[in-house]
């Protein structure tokens, strides 16, 4: 059989077997912590982010050779001007992606936090995304590296919609385990598990950007919601909840669109 069939069917291999371990990892992680009674700690959500990049790894060198995994992965070389312009593209997007719903909200009775809470809240959303990149980069390589790059043929809203359908599923066991244990309700575990599926577009389109991985590593690490911009009261009452959340799975594709559009007239201008 020509190398050239033969690749595709085995990063198909590979891509299957790097979503099915990571899934049998985190169904067997909840499982543990509901029979035993113990609540699932940060920790384990830190650690369970790092779980697809090690099936993606043992995947594709087992299967294809650690040679690539940068191509696979969408990986370049994290130099300090990339890892900083990818850093700077991910807040340029996502904090208006994230407040402008919560803006939104008003129409729906929603109240903001004080300007000078959420000013104060800045800095620790600045650390928070450095700190909690080294951990979603282990997320990343499998989802917007690994798959989206063995989907990219079938187009880009289709291949990041199937990816973010298995990215949601993916954390469907952690959400019914929260949901077991009183620590969401059921619309906070319903709302987080659909908001993980309209993220996946923007991140893919993030990825599209810059050619790497690396912006996508950093959103996916803001530690910020467009309900936590919100008042306590406000995100109780069940009209701003769903209002809020609604507006952030529309902003969030609609940005992706945007994003995607400036990367096509900056390919354009670049002479051939």
């Amino acid at each position: 059989m020509p190398p050239h069939t033969t690749l595709p069917r085995t990063e198909l291999r590979a891509a299957v077997l790097a979503v099915a371990a990571s899934f049998a990892a985190m169904v067997g992680g909840c499982l543990m912590f509901l029979i035993s009674g113990t609540d699932v700690p940060d920790l384990f959500v830190l650690l369970g982010r790092l779980l697809p990049g090690v099936a993606s790894l043992v995947a594709v060198v087992a299967l294809l050779g650690r040679d690539h995994l940068a191509r696979l992965w969408r990986w370049r070389p994290a130099s300090p001007r990339e890892l900083a312009a990818s850093f700077g593209l991910a807040l340029v997007v996502m904090l208006p992606t994230l407040v402008l719903p919560a803006v939104a909200g008003l129409a729906f009775g929603a109240e903001l936090e004080p300007a000078d809470v959420l000013l104060a809240a800045l800095p620790t959303i600045v650390m928070g995304t450095l700190l909690f990149a080294l951990s979603t980069v282990g997320e990343e390589v499998l989802w917007r590296g690994q798959l989206q790059s063995l989907l990219r043929d079938q187009g880009f809203w289709r291949s990041s919609t199937i990816v973010g359908l298995l990215w949601m599923l993916f954390h469907v066991p952690l959400n019914l385990t929260y949901l077991a244990q009183g620590t969401l309700s059921t619309a906070e575990a319903i709302a987080t598990t659909l908001s993980v599926a309209a993220w996946a577009p923007l991140l893919a389109a993030l990825v599209e950007r810059r050619g790497t991985i690396w912006p996508a590593v950093f959103a996916h690490a803001v530690p910020l919601s467009s309900l936590q911009l919100l008042t306590a009261s406000s995100v109780a009452a069940p009209t701003t909840f769903w209002a809020t959340n609604i507006l952030a799975w529309v902003a969030m594709p609609t940005v992706a669109a945007v994003v995607l559009r400036r990367s096509a007239r900056v390919r354009a201008s670049v002479p051939v």
